[in-house]
């Protein structure tokens, strides 16, 4: 996914309105006034025409300058080279005394030829008028199209929640779905085609995923136990061999291989079968729980197995220390990471546990990883010294916090293999 903040569908789709509406509206308006220039510019000609044709019918009849309409001023031109430029037609501001204001006129400098002499004459169209009619006609315009715009807004926050309802429905279905409930898609009251149309394939996909999901879990629990039906036998008869002497004398350390295997293969398939569990959200007695009692207890339990190696396990607890977590699935998380240390520290070394509010902390001393840290927690990942394998443990410790948003964590410092637990912030 990319970095960019997601956009809500109806807002997305209001602003592809509103681009679409303004682009319309300014084509428009951009037409419209081209059409009132045009029709200004064929007003005000036909204005000069009339003049042009006025003037032209009294010097017909009478050539003489003096009897002009006193509107129509005339000059000598001088200057025959003006000729080529005339005529000139501008618009003009001029005051108007009697309404004590400016008014827009468009003025027009034309040539006629009177005897042997050519005149300058000006004539005059009150313009004023068009223009604010154009001006009003385009300002109505964006007001319209700004009424729109307010008009798609409002309608997006104040109607967008009862006609997506249905979908905001099926949307907190999905949030709170978890497999295995047989969950059953809401009954929509709508008659949105796309919305019933949506319903109908999430509970086809309910369906499905509900389908597979008692399959998968049936699959498992049956591969779980009918292995351990002839692994059971087969560990059964390798104690009858390991109380045989002659047969320990002949075949002992291949024995003890395959008696560590079996009881390997059992267990891995018990952790298989618990880590199905436990991403099918199987373990529901989630409650805030004090952890000193816990470790404690369990520390007790492998009290003998770290004498064995000789193993000091030295810990400090903190009273308020709590996790909201089920107690089993802690005592899982507990058992692997001990076993853990336990299993991998060198003779003789030492074990520490410690606990704030916070966070759990576990570490033993040992040689540093010969694999990359962050591969610890995935499964089956293999050592590079003696291509063994870390098993599931730390991968069920892992998945366990991941599911209850806790925070795991390693790092080696000072020579020593430190794990940390401990809450989401």
């Amino acid at each position: 996914m990319s970095g960019r903040r997601p956009i809500k569908l109806l807002n997305k789709t209001t602003a592809f309105y509103l681009i679409f509406s303004f682009l319309v509206f300014f084509i428009s308006a951009f037409i419209m006034s081209k059409m009132a220039n045009q029709y200004i510019d064929s007003y005000v000609q036909n204005r000069f025409s009339k003049f042009d044709w006025r003037l032209k019918k009294h010097l017909t009849k009478d050539s003489t300058l003096s009897r002009l309409p006193r509107y129509l001023k005339l000059r000598r031109l001088s200057d025959r080279q003006l000729l080529q430029k005339l005529p000139v037609v501008k618009d003009t501001i001029i005051y108007n005394e009697s309404i004590d204001e400016y008014q827009h006129y468009r003025k027009r400098l034309a040539a006629i030829k009177v005897g042997k002499d050519y005149y300058v004459y000006e004539t005059r169209v009150h313009v004023g008028d068009f223009y604010r009619l154009r001006d009003d006609f385009l300002a109505s315009m964006f007001f319209v199209f700004g009424a729109l715009a307010l008009g798609l807004i409002a309608f997006n926050y104040f109607l967008s929640g009862y006609l997506f309802r249905p979908f905001y429905q099926i949307l907190n279905v999905m949030k709170t779905y978890k497999v295995g409930q047989q969950t059953s898609a809401p009954a929509i009251s709508t008659t949105t085609e796309e919305f019933i149309k949506m319903q109908k394939l999430f509970q086809k996909m309910l369906d499905q995923i509900e389908k597979d999901y008692r399959n998968l879990k049936e699959y498992t629990e049956d591969m779980a136990h009918e292995m351990q039906t002839p692994l059971a036998i087969i560990r059964n008869k390798l104690e009858t061999l390991m109380r045989d002497e002659a047969a320990l004398e002949r075949h002992g350390e291949a024995i003890q291989v395959i008696y560590r295997q079996i009881n390997h293969l059992s267990h891995l398939g018990n952790v298989l079968n618990l880590i199905t569990r436990i991403e099918n959200g199987e373990f529901k007695n989630t409650r805030i729980i004090r952890t000193k009692p816990i470790i404690e207890e369990h520390l007790q339990s492998v009290k003998e197995l770290a004498e064995l190696k000789g193993l000091k396990i030295t810990f400090d607890l903190n009273e308020e220390h709590a996790f909201n977590i089920d107690p089993y699935l802690f005592e899982l998380v507990l058992k692997n990471l001990v076993r853990n240390a336990i299993q991998h520290a060198p003779t003789g070394a030492s074990i520490t546990i410690k606990t704030d509010e916070q966070s759990l902390i576990i570490s033993n001393i040992g040689a540093e990883l010969d694999f990359p840290p962050q591969q610890l927690f995935k499964r089956f990942v293999k050592r590079k010294n003696n291509g063994e394998t870390l098993g599931l443990g730390l991968a069920l410790v892992k998945k366990i916090c991941d599911l209850n948003e806790l925070n795991v964590s390693y790092e080696y410092l000072n020579g020593r293999h430190v794990f940390k637990i401990s809450k989401a912030a």
